[in-house]
C-alpha cells in the first residue's frame, strides 16, 4: 500500500498516523495516554483522534477505555510513502542486490548462503513502468551442514560482533547456564 506524505488520514497528516499506527500496532491492548504519547499530541486532543481513527476503521474497542489497531489499521501502518521508480532504477537495485548474494555466497566470512531467490509482484508485470518496490523472498541455509558445529560458529560471531560493540535485540546470551537477553 502507497500513502501520499502530503495526504491526510482521519483529518491528520498521513504520516504522523502511519507513524501513531506503527507505535501502537505492538501494543494490546492500549489507552487514551499511549495514543497521546505516540502521536505527539496534547494532553484531551486524544479522544478526538481515536474517535476519527475509530471511524475510518483504523481502530476499535477492545475493553474498556482500551483500544487496538485494526487490520486496515496495520495495513496502513506498514504503508510506503516512497516515490514510485521506473522499472530501469528497479532493475539495477535487484542487479545490486543479486550481486550482493553472490559475494556472501561467495565469502567464507558469512556463516550463511542464500539457496533461493524469489521475484513477484509488480516486477513480473511488464506493462507496469513505474514500481512502489522490488519484490523478492529469499531462502538461507547454513553453508555448514553440520548444525551443532554452525550454531557454535554463529554464537561466536555474535560474540564478536557484541565485542565490537554490535547490539542484537533478539539474540539471548546463556549466562551460566541461564538464557540472559544481550540487550539488557
Amino acid at each position: 500500500m502507497r500513502i501520499d506524505p502530503k495526504g491526510t488520514v482521519a483529518g491528520r497528516p498521513a504520516l504522523l498516523v502511519r507513524q501513531t499506527l506503527r507505535h501502537l500496532r505492538t501494543r494490546l491492548p492500549w489507552g487514551l495516554s499511549e495514543l497521546e504519547s505516540a502521536a505527539s499530541v496534547e494532553a484531551g486532543e486524544g479522544r478526538a483522534l481515536i474517535k476519527a481513527l475509530s471511524a475510518e476503521g483504523l481502530i476499535e474497542a477492545a475493553g474498556r477505555n482500551a483500544w487496538k489497531v485494526t487490520q486496515a489499521g496495520q495495513t496502513l501502518s506498514s504503508a510506503t510513502a516512497a516515490k514510485r521508480v521506473t522499472r530501469a532504477t528497479a532493475q539495477r537495485a535487484l542487479q545490486q542486490f543479486l550481486g550482493r548474494v553472490e559475494q556472501v555466497n561467495n565469502d567464507p566470512y558469512f556463516l550463511g548462503k542464500v539457496t533461493r531467490v524469489v521475484l513477484f509482484g509488480s516486477m513480473l508485470k511488464p506493462a507496469v513502468e513505474r514500481l512502489s518496490d522490488v519484490d523478492l523472498a529469499i531462502e538461507v541455509a547454513s553453508k555448514d551442514a553440520d548444525f551443532d558445529r554452525a550454531r557454535v560458529k554463529n554464537y561466536e560471531r555474535v560474540e564478536e560482533l557484541a565485542a565490537r560493540g554490535h547490539r542484537f535485540r533478539n539474540f539471548r546470551r546463556k549466562v551460566a547456564g541461564i538464557g540472559k537477553s544481550s540487550d539488557s
